[in-house]
């Protein structure tokens, strides 16, 4: 990680109290590094001295804050269902956010049009001012060149593979700052990683049981960023035997074509056509927690597949934690804990021993949250502004 964002993150977790010595301890950065970074900071009005404090004999302490106000970054996570906004300060503290339905795709006008008008009314409705605008993260439950700022097809609300659209093109000549696409997954990743209860973890995976499923993963405190070419996390297209069901990827098997969200109504509608009160997935897990037969029955497949993919992530990556998120995550809710009881069943005890799993505190907007960060990071880590 750059060495400002080092600096900026050790000033942030000292909530006012951070001294250079501190910053040198926290960062391992070099004296004179740290030095010429903090003084950088200062300069360009990112960082505050406060008033100088008494330390015994020697030089008085200087504490150190970040100037929240000195830059801002929107955050969006296009889900399948849902769409929602963030707007962060520099101190990363929300000053904004809200949610809305995701559009079904029909033509890249369209889409392009409804994503400037969310981010123009992310901003307004912040009341910041535009100069002091950063950047703006997008995460996709999709496919997304990150380098190229691509998103290559989100099939789950309707983008065919090969659409290629320019997110960082259009969205920077509308809005005259950096924009960074990514995965949902990734960035939710990102969030936990920084903001979440396992903060700080090094070896951390999240798992999203929404619509889509999928995962992402840090290891080694590194965020492993997904490629169309290479693909990280994606376990709700893993092939899952017996199952016959067709994906919107247009494979026979893949996992989320049974237990994502969607499928599972479908699947409902097909095996028990009579009961119309399998209207979507959480009715379901309503009902079998109540101990409706057919209910359970669909689930329990559902958890079952959902297992296999997350345990195939957990031996791959080794993580300490683990990480639910999702509209399909209710602490107390069937599929919920089934799929943790397959988990524990399918892996072997000592690798349990060492995993903490639990449901993300950031709420719906986590991966909104680490869009915002994760566009911060690419654009301060390389002191562009």
């Amino acid at each position: 990680m750059n060495a400002a964002v080092q600096i900026l993150d050790a000033i942030r977790s000292g909530k006012g109290t951070a001294s250079k010595k501190d910053i040198k301890e926290a960062t391992g950065l070099a004296w004179g590094t740290m030095c010429k970074g903090v003084d950088m900071l200062l300069a360009r009005g990112y960082v505050l001295a406060l008033r100088e404090k008494p330390n015994g004999r020697g030089r008085p302490t200087v504490p150190l804050c970040i100037n929240g106000d000195a830059a801002y970054y929107v955050g969006l996570d296009i889900g399948a269902a849902h769409t929602r906004a963030v707007v962060c300060n520099l101190s990363f503290q929300t000053v904004f956010m809200n949610e809305t339905d995701t559009a079904f795709y029909t033509d890249a006008a369209s889409f392009f049009d409804r994503l400037r008008a969310l981010v123009e009314s992310a901003i307004t409705q912040a009341r910041i001012e535009r100069a002091k605008l950063r950047g703006i993260g997008v995460s996709v439950s999709g496919n997304v060149d990150f380098e190229g700022g691509v998103l290559v097809s989100a099939r789950n609300f309707g983008i065919p593979w090969g659409a290629d659209l320019p997110l960082a093109e259009k969205l920077g000549a509308a809005f005259g700052v950096p924009i960074y696409a990514m995965t949902t997954q990734a960035a939710a990743s990102a969030a936990e990683y920084h903001f979440g209860e396992m903060a700080g973890c090094p070896n951390l995976l999240t798992v999203g049981l929404g619509v889509g499923i999928g995962s992402g993963v840090v290891s080694e405190g590194q965020l492993l960023i997904s490629r169309p070419e290479r693909p990280v996390g994606y376990i709700g297209h893993m092939l899952i035997s017996g199952n016959e069901n067709v994906c919107t990827c247009g494979f026979r098997g893949c996992l989320e074509a049974y237990s994502g969200g969607a499928s599972l109504a479908r699947v409902a509608k097909e095996k028990f056509p009579r009961r119309k009160d399998f209207t979507d997935a959480h009715a379901m897990d309503v009902l079998a927690d109540e101990g409706d037969r057919d209910a359970m029955q669909i689930l329990d497949t559902a958890a079952s597949y959902n297992a296999a993919g997350i345990a195939s992530m957990i031996q791959l990556y080794m993580p300490e934690a683990v990480v639910f998120g999702g509209g399909q995550c209710r602490a107390d809710g069937y599929l919920y804990q089934k799929t943790i009881a397959g988990v524990q069943k399918i892996l072997p005890r000592e690798r349990l021993a060492h995993i903490k799993i639990g449901i993300t505190t950031l709420g719906k907007y986590q991966s909104a949250l680490g869009a915002a960060r994760l566009v911060y990071e690419q654009e301060f880590g390389e002191n562009k502004k």
